[in-house]
């Protein structure tokens, strides 16, 4: 089944482009070829277009190249096309253009398309080449003429070029033809007007005495030699600067174009932002799907950073990145909102990728490089503690700017933060009967909380003393824990000492009022609790939440020395000590949780 959209390969526009290059510059070469065998040249004449013709063959066999990539090449052979046309005229500079291209692509065994486009453009630009000698007439003498003549007909052969070449890659490339034809006159300006006074000199020389062209090899052959130095220093820059995974800027690269837009700002006045962001649970991935999964996913991601206009993206290793806006701290911040919604369609295999964003602004959230990072940092650090996936503007009276010690003791806690989450994940392993407790009572805190109307700081503290409220229980041996049957007074008061020993666990991490949460969480409304006999609102609010929450997973699920029981008989157990054990208030909110959220039967069934 053929494609409709395409031509022998080729997208019906560009094979109407290539096709109309073709329909000019291929009759040009036949009418130069009928034009010589009219006229044929001369024995002498003919020896001396060998020179020509090999010179030209030889600079198109060894393109220099133009940028890092490789991917942009001009050849020295312009040299002696423009020079060729003007001593000997059009036809002789249409032949060469076309044998010199022609072979090359050819031996290089590239696709027909491009042997067909290539060849007639470099037909059509020595055809060019020779106007000044078609409008004006010949020259065979005087330095001064032949030089005009040359570099007329060197502009015009590179307007021709660049002409040319910018529609085939404006069509293919789906880019504007006028941005691609500017960049084109930028990139081979330069290497053309070299070229176009070597063309000069090997006019010169060629009449003057033609032996005297053995005299260019030392000039053409710095050149390119120059070229391709640049060139290799071109790439060894890139190198240095770019990352080797992503290919994006790394922080040497970032350095300096923060240094740069800090230096432009203070110039023209505009502002620009700083987005760093790091990649959630990243770790995880790498865990569960092993690290090419991770590498994966950071391509994928340097990919969507790339397309986001006005910005240029870097990484700083692992799964911090950076994003320099060149617009103000409000569009940055909708930029980030847009690509965290790509991100959300994004295909990997632990599903949605999800990011965590601080963004700062030059100059009105710092006054220099070392200021803007810690502004924007502190954003970041802002968003990864309340809840991730999220991006946080930086505001002086929302986001508190850590010092290198302090953002090191804030490190410091996290790390004994997990420590502490994976401790309760193996207090929960202890005993199959509480595999999920923890987290479970997480969620359950969590919808009171949101049925009360905390705001959200508290509900994200609601969310971690739910998962630390046992974290007491490492502590407590086995026999205790798994016991299948009703304790004894003496290892019931060894039970009763697990918040002391949770709340002690968790001194010095700095997760206030978390702590104390859990250290009351066994009060009772009356205050017949322990460890300190508090009552009503003695107790703290979260400790009152986490009691129920506690309770109610407990009674609906199995235990040693019980079987689990309905959540509608744990409900109406909890109303039943409302008031004496319970704070009437959070049952009934967890109530309206259960029944908004339809869990009384899909979870706890």
């Amino acid at each position: 089944m053929t494609d409709s959209s395409t031509i022998l390969g080729l997208p019906k526009r560009l094979f109407a482009y290539v096709a109309g290059v073709a329909g000019v510059g291929l009759p040009a070469v036949v009418a130069a070829c009928v034009a010589v065998a009219l006229d044929p040249p001369s024995w002498g004449m003919a020896a001396r277009l060998v020179p020509f013709f090999a010179l030209a063959l030889l600079a198109d066999l060894q393109p220099v190249p133009m940028d890092g990539a490789g991917k942009s090449e001009v050849s020295t052979a312009n040299v002696f096309i423009v020079s060729t046309a003007i001593v000997f005229g059009w036809r002789y500079a249409v032949i060469l253009a076309a044998f010199s291209v022609g072979v090359t692509l050819v031996v290089t065994k590239r696709p027909l398309d491009r042997v067909v486009f290539n060849t007639s453009m470099y037909a059509i630009s020595g055809w060019v080449a020779a106007l000044p000698v078609t409008v004006l007439g010949p020259v065979h003498s005087g330095a001064g003429r032949i030089t005009a003549y040359v570099l007329v007909g060197a502009v015009v052969q590179l307007i021709a070029n660049v002409t040319l070449v910018s529609g085939a890659i404006s069509i293919s490339a789906a880019m504007p033809y006028r941005r691609v034809l500017l960049a084109g006159m930028r990139q081979s300006g330069a290497a053309f007007g070299i070229m176009a006074l070597l063309a000069a000199l090997t006019a010169n020389l060629w009449v003057m005495r033609p032996w005297l062209l053995s005299l260019l090899a030392g000039p053409l052959f710095t050149l390119v030699l120059y070229q391709r130095s640049a060139h290799h220093s071109r790439i060894a820059i890139r190198d240095a600067r770019t990352d080797n995974l992503t290919g994006l800027g790394n922080h040497r690269a970032y350095q300096a174009s923060l240094r740069e837009m800090i230096e432009g700002s203070d110039e023209t006045g505009a502002p620009f932002s700083l987005a760093l962001l790091d990649v959630d649970d990243f770790k995880h991935v790498n865990d569960t799907y092993g690290h090419p999964a991770g590498d994966d996913l950071l391509v994928q991601l340097a990919e969507l950073l790339e397309t986001i206009e006005d910005a240029e993206a870097f990484r700083f290793g692992g799964d911090e990145f950076a994003i320099l806006f060149a617009l103000d701290e409000m569009s940055s911040y909708r930029c980030i909102e847009q690509l965290q919604r790509r991100l959300a369609r994004a295909q990997t295999p632990g599903g949605p990728v999800t990011i965590s964003v601080g963004i700062a602004s030059y100059p009105a959230h710092a006054a220099g490089a070392d200021e803007l990072q810690r502004t924007a940092d502190g954003a970041l650090y802002w968003s990864k503690r309340h809840g991730k996936n999220r991006s946080c503007l930086y505001s002086p009276s929302v986001v508190r700017v850590y010092s290198p010690e302090e953002l090191e003791r804030a490190t410091e806690r996290d790390a004994r933060l997990r420590a502490a989450k994976n401790l309760v994940r193996f207090v929960d392993a202890r005993d199959p009967s509480t595999a999920s407790h923890s987290e479970m009572v997480s969620t359950l805190a969590e919808g009171i909380g949101i049925e009360l109307g905390l705001d959200p700081e508290t509900l994200e503290r609601l969310r971690l003393a739910g998962l630390l409220h046992d974290l007491g229980k490492i502590g407590l041996p086995d026999a205790i824990l798994r016991a299948p049957r009703k304790l004894t007074d003496e290892e019931f008061a060894i039970v009763k000492r697990h918040p002391e020993f949770g709340h002690a666990l968790l001194d010095g991490l700095g997760v206030e009022p978390v702590d104390r949460w859990v250290f009351h969480h066994h009060e009772h409304f009356d205050g017949s609790g322990y460890p300190l006999g508090l009552a009503g609102e003695e107790i703290p609010l979260g400790a009152r939440i986490i009691l129920v929450a506690d309770a109610f997973e407990a009674i609906t699920a199995d235990r040693p020395y019980r079987k689990a029981q309905s959540p509608e008989a744990a409900l109406a157990e909890l109303r039943a000590h409302a008031g004496t054990q319970f704070d009437p208030d959070v049952v009934a909110a967890l109530s309206r949780h259960l029944a908004a959220s339809e869990l009384t039967v899909a979870a706890f069934a």
